[in-house]
């Protein structure tokens, strides 16, 4: 039957859907413009795989920032963070002002507009550059933080009154909002300014001394030297100069590259700070101090002769045909304590240090001590720096040295300040002060000390007598020896000279003087002392000191003496 038969519709039409819809005559009217009659096409599945990975993307993009932010860059946001509304800074302090005895300006401060804190200035004047020292800045890195906040003394009175001169730094919190805008600023701490300092030096004498000895230096052909001066009241220093120097200002900026790499290659050291950092054969200014051990042994009356032909002669044991030697710088014929310490004689102190014929000598061990009695072996605890200790040769020494024994030329060498003798300056001026002032050895001092301060480390026990021997003797070398430079009509000085052998052949001499003045009340003693220059100079290097007394007499610095 045909009955359940499919039968088509009559609009069962071979047309596409899209076709009927965008009829152009719109049969039906309906309203396109709310989507009427529009046929929903489902979307192909592909099609929604390109928004899932899309935004798949933004979401690791996402967590990867938050993931950074808050793990991997925690502590550098969390200090940004801080630093964008509370920041530390530091207030710097005023460094102490450092002056002279008489209240002249040596170190001050100027306001430098490109930095934070003052900068430092020093006296425009030579002969202070050892004195003073030089500094070190606050540093900043890149970030402009200071990790270095301090000045830094590197030098001199800079470094070694580093702390009084520093004083305290402040502190200051400012508190910033998100739009960087200063809401708060308040002083926690506020700066302390450094303590002001007071030196014993007189800057007049500083720079002039330092001239002469630069003078004579250049004239004669030494390459360095030193000098000093120190109160016989209470161990103050006047004067403290080391030749050649540096400028501490060129140091303390470090802008001059080409000057300091100068100051560096100088083979004259001009860093090494000579008076108190610096060891030197001292040669016959040692003389008097072997006077004193002799006499004090009771070894010799001051005016018994001793016949002295220029040279003394020891015969050789093994082979008489071979004597030893030993040369005198000249013929003094027969001379006393006096006449010997005048001139200089190199076999009347061999005698009384080695012996010789019914003489027999103090020996090396009591050489030795009474070297370290004066203060020689040992520093000075001079005030403000550094010092050697120097060398006193005696067995031990030698042995350890050089592996060897003790022997006779060792005494007599050691007895004219030769052979393994080291001295500092400092040690040879607070050693002739001991001598001056009959027994104070002092401890020197660089600041001005107050009223009745003597600073006496020690009280050599010995005869006031002996002592004046010696400081006649010292008398005689000024009015008849070899520091005649230093006689004057308007000051009364003792002295003794020293002209010391150095070099691997003796090719060159340490050349100095040590003394003190007035004679019959001493006030102050004083050391001058020029390094390697040529051995065929004669000219002692006391005149660098007559110059400058004759200079203080000359411009109303007598006082000092008067």
């Amino acid at each position: 039957m045909n009955f359940f038969r499919k039968r088509k519709k009559k609009y069962d039409f071979d047309l596409s859907p899209g076709e009927a819809l965008f009829d152009a005559k719109n049969v039906s009217g309906l309203e396109q413009e709310k989507m009427e009659g529009v046929f929903e096409k489902p979307l192909e599945e592909k099609n929604l795989y390109y928004p899932f990975y899309f935004f798949l993307f933004l979401v690791l993009i996402f967590s990867y920032k938050a993931f950074s932010l808050q793990v991997l860059k925690y502590d550098d946001f969390l200090e940004k963070s801080l630093n964008n509304f509370i920041r530390e800074e530091v207030l710097f302090l005023q460094r102490g002002v450092v002056y002279d005895r008489n209240g002249t300006e040596l170190i001050w401060n100027n306001t430098d507009l490109e930095k934070d804190f003052s900068a430092r200035a020093y006296i425009k004047k030579e002969g202070f550059s050892h004195l003073l020292g030089f500094l070190a800045y606050p540093q900043k890195d890149e970030k402009g933080i200071y990790y270095s906040r301090e000045y830094e003394g590197k030098g001199g009175i800079e470094k070694s009154f580093n702390k009084q001169l520093n004083g305290v730094l402040g502190k200051k919190i400012i508190e910033i909002d998100a739009f960087g805008e200063t809401i708060s600023q308040n002083t926690i701490v506020l700066p302390e300014k450094g303590e002001s300092l007071v030196l014993s030096i007189d800057e007049k004498i500083q720079e002039k001394l330092f001239q002469f000895l630069e003078d004579f230096s250049k004239e004669k052909d030494f390459q360095a030297g030193a000098g000093m001066i120190m109160s016989l009241e209470n161990g103050e220093i006047l004067s403290a100069v080391s030749y050649p120097e540096y400028s501490s200002e060129v140091l303390t900026s470090g802008k001059n590259r080409e000057k300091i790499e100068e100051y560096i290659t100088d083979p004259r050291e001009p860093f090494l700070n000579r008076f108190s950092f610096a060891e030197f054969t001292p040669g016959s200014i040692m003389k008097i101090f072997v006077a004193m051990g002799a006499l004090e042994e009771g070894l010799i009356n001051p005016n018994d002769k001793i016949f002295t032909n220029g040279e003394l002669v020891i015969e050789n044991p093994y082979n008489p045909e071979l004597p030893t030697i030993f040369r005198d710088w000249k013929n003094h014929g027969s001379v006393n304590m006096y006449d010997a310490i005048a001139n200089s004689s190199n076999v009347y102190f061999y005698i009384l240090g080695g012996g010789f014929s019914d003489i027999s000598g103090l020996g090396i061990e009591k050489l030795d001590i009474f070297y370290r009695d004066f203060g020689f072996g040992k520093i000075t605890n001079l005030e403000g720096f550094s010092e050697k200790e120097g060398v006193v040769p005696n067995r031990v020494w030698k042995r350890e040295v050089f592996n060897e024994g003790w022997g006779i030329a060792d005494t007599y060498f050691t007895s004219i300040g030769q052979f393994g003798t080291l001295v500092t300056p400092v040690q040879a001026l607070v050693a002739t002060g001991a001598i001056a002032t009959e027994g104070k050895v002092f401890s020197p001092k660089i600041l001005k000390q107050k009223e009745g301060e003597e600073n006496i480390s020690e009280i050599l026990d010995f005869s006031k007598n002996n002592f004046q021997i010696v400081k006649e003797g010292m008398r005689q070398t000024v009015l008849r020896g070899t520091t005649q430079s230093l006689n004057f009509s308007f000051l009364k000085v003792a002295a003794k000279s020293g002209t010391a052998e150095v070099g691997k052949n003796r090719e060159k001499v340490n050349s100095w003087a040590v003394g003190f003045f007035p004679y019959e009340n001493p006030k102050y003693a004083f050391v001058v002392m020029a390094e390697d220059g040529p051995p065929e100079n004669n000219l002692a290097v006391s005149v660098v000191m007559s110059n400058l007394l004759k200079w203080m007499n000359e411009n109303e610095l007598s006082f000092y003496w008067k």
